[in-house]
């Protein structure tokens, strides 16, 4: 039987997923794709040649991560309404219970308290009955005995004169009157207090004392019942507030990506619309193979000019110690002349906003969901003025120039960050250390643009040089 493999599908490890020959019919995801002809998103392009003969490669995979993101973001959010469900309907079933259990309980008591009363009044009623008959025996048999004493006496000293007989009579008479008092007295003395052991209604009898301890079981029973009930409910409204927490956050993720995702792809978002606005190309290189074998260090890429220079930046949420052995990968690894570290908090940065580790090597502590992009733009520019200058050979007057420029601008970036530190320590200032914040960003801004005008004199000059000896 034919095995056909489907058009997508995992890979021998079961690690990544490979597409062949899949066709995607959306009119959006194809208007997205024109801008993604050069391997990185930006302008439209219509042109049908073009579009022919772009890689969208890097397109593809970026939208399926992105979707896959968006499609665990949805799905966690269903598993939790899921649960939240569940555990609502387990709160029900558990108040369901307790009151059946407490009706139960309450059941039960009352028909053992009914069948003991019964039980009671039944022993009352047999032993009332058992004195009578009881009674009714032993004076029936006094009498017969009384009259066949009589009889029996009055045969043996019988006579014309019987004064034996009449002397004794009164005595048997007397002796018969107090066995039958003492036997009613003792009888009705044995059956009241057996009675009284079988009354519910007196609290000092065995039975009544029985039956409050049956009460007091049931009222034990019923407050625990209460109190695990209780408890229950109190742990189904803390899952349910944590689910809501979660589901609120899976929603803001949802209206405002950036907030929602990993540090990383949250600084991949704000660098591309940096290097978008320079006119810069920007790669997410964090799953790419570099120069150097087996090394992916090296997160992003910023290329200038079409490749006449590179910066390499490097992304952690976390402290990081060696950044200069790391930079110096990177930099191999990527072909790249400079390099930018980012970390999300100046904690993480040994304590301070700005780093320089170099001439062309700067950490930056920076939080996507805060801060102002305005400042990362600030320092890409500062770095790649810098990687431009380092790959430039010729003109050296203006190679000076750019690089003075450049060195005054990372003594203002110095300067800055001791007014982000200011910033962050006195509140009532804030206003007047933005200012300067924003003063001295221009002044950088300006410097470099001075730097630039002077490179942009050396590769004139370098073009000239050229057309020269070639006329020669």
């Amino acid at each position: 039987m034919q095995n056909e493999q489907p058009q997508a599908h995992f890979d021998n490890t079961l690690t990544a997923v490979e597409i062949e020959r899949l066709t995607v019919r959306d009119k959006d995801v194809a208007r997205e794709a024109q801008r993604w002809t050069a391997g990185g998103r930006g302008a439209a392009v219509d042109d049908p040649d073009a579009l022919a003969a772009a890689d969208l490669s890097q397109f593809v995979t970026e939208a399926v991560k992105i979707g896959a993101h968006a499609l665990s973001a949805t799905g966690q959010a269903q598993e939790s309404r899921i649960l939240e469900q569940m555990l609502r309907e387990v709160g029900d079933k558990a108040a369901d219970s307790t009151a059946k259990a407490v009706d139960i309980t309450e059941r039960a008591v009352k028909s053992a308290s009914e069948v003991v009363t019964k039980a009671a009044n039944d022993a009352k009623k047999a032993i009332t009955e058992a004195d009578a008959a009881s009674r009714k025996a032993f004076t029936d048999s006094v009498s017969t005995a009384k009259t066949d004493l009589t009889t029996e006496v009055r045969r043996i000293f019988a006579g014309e004169n019987p004064e034996l007989l009449e002397r004794l009579q009164p005595v048997l008479d007397k002796f018969s009157t107090d066995l039958d008092a003492k036997v009613k007295a003792g009888t009705s003395d044995l059956l009241s207090k057996a009675a009284k052991q079988f009354d519910p209604s007196d609290p000092t009898s065995p039975m009544a004392k029985h039956a409050a301890e049956l009460d007091a079981r049931q009222q034990k029973l019923t407050e625990q019942i209460d109190k695990n009930h209780a408890d229950v409910l109190l742990k189904v409204d803390e899952l349910l507030t944590s689910l809501k927490v979660q589901e609120a956050k899976a929603t803001l993720a949802k209206v405002t990506p950036i907030k929602g995702d990993t540090f990383e792809n949250q600084v991949n978002a704000v660098l591309s619309e940096v290097a978008t606005g320079l006119g810069d190309d920007f790669t997410d290189t964090r799953a790419i193979v570099g120069a150097v074998p087996r090394s992916k260090k090296g997160d992003a890429l910023l290329t200038i000019d079409g490749g006449a220079a590179r910066v390499v930046i490097e992304m952690t949420d976390s402290a990081r110690a060696g950044w200069t052995a790391y930079f110096d990968e990177a930099e191999r690894n990527r072909l790249a002349a400079a390099a930018l570290g980012l970390v999300r908090t100046a904690e993480q940065n040994g304590g301070r906003s700005i780093r320089v580790l170099g001439p062309r090597r700067i950490v930056l502590a920076f939080d996507p969901g805060s801060d102002d992009p305005e400042l990362v733009r600030t320092v890409v520019m500062l770095l790649r003025t810098a990687s431009l200058a380092a790959t430039t050979r010729r003109g050296a007057h203006q190679i000076a120039t750019a690089e003075e420029k450049i060195t005054q601008a990372i003594a203002q970036l110095n300067t800055l960050d001791e007014v982000k530190k200011a910033a962050c320590s006195i509140q009532k200032s804030a206003t007047k250390i933005e200012t300067s914040c924003t003063g001295i960003t221009s002044g950088i801004q300006r410097v470099l643009t001075d730097a630039l005008s002077a490179l942009t004199d050396a590769q004139a000059d370098a073009a000239g040089d050229q057309h020269s000896g070639a006329v020669a």
